[in-house]
């Protein structure tokens, strides 16, 4: 049995090599390993969404993300800027990451409304032979915080239409609840 600590840790390198072999490799292209299925307290399958991860300081990167949008209004220029930027040095120390996971909804979302009112959700995380389930606390992200402003200019950049109608959801996980599981054949 892995420890919450190990879980943890196995967990955030594992986020960051998958981000960084979708930007070197994959184009910048969300994988599965992003991509979890958010699961109700009751079990029943939701969405699945994309989550992004943060710096526990994300002040200057937030900075450049919003530099990055506000330069030009090509969104191919912003992508590959962006792209660029993910996949050089930003992943390679999982220590400078928050181990809380975020997520944009549309404003007034049934699935964040139900998530929140339950105060717990599971985020179902498939990718190649892992699956990582992480038991999480669902928090609303008031537009004030540092990690709200962070995802938005992040999500800008890369889906040039997204509005500021939107709701940022952060998930903290329950290491001790959450679980690794290998998939073998």
């Amino acid at each position: 049995m892995t420890s919450p600590e190990i879980l943890r840790e196995k967990f955030l390198d594992w986020q960051c090599q998958s981000r960084i072999q979708a930007f070197r490799v994959e184009g910048g292209r969300p994988n599965s390993a992003m991509s979890p299925i958010l699961i109700d307290r009751k079990g029943n399958e939701l969405s699945k969404i994309i989550v992004v991860i943060t710096e526990n300081d994300p002040v200057n990167t937030t900075k450049m993300f919003e530099h990055t949008f506000k330069q030009t209004y090509d969104p191919a220029t912003r992508f590959d800027k962006m792209n660029k930027f993910l996949s050089s040095e930003y992943f390679i120390d999982r220590n400078s990451f928050s181990d809380s996971l975020f997520a944009t909804f549309p404003f007034g979302s049934k699935i964040t409304k139900k998530i929140l009112k339950d105060s717990e959700c599971t985020l179902d995380f498939i990718h190649l032979s892992t699956n990582y389930r992480l038991v999480c606390t669902p928090f609303m992200l008031e537009r004030d915080e540092v990690h709200w402003e962070n995802i938005f200019w992040h999500n800008k950049n890369f889906n040039p239409g997204l509005g500021n109608d939107i709701e940022i959801i952060k998930f903290i996980p329950d290491w001790v609840k959450s679980k690794l599981i290998r998939i073998t054949d």
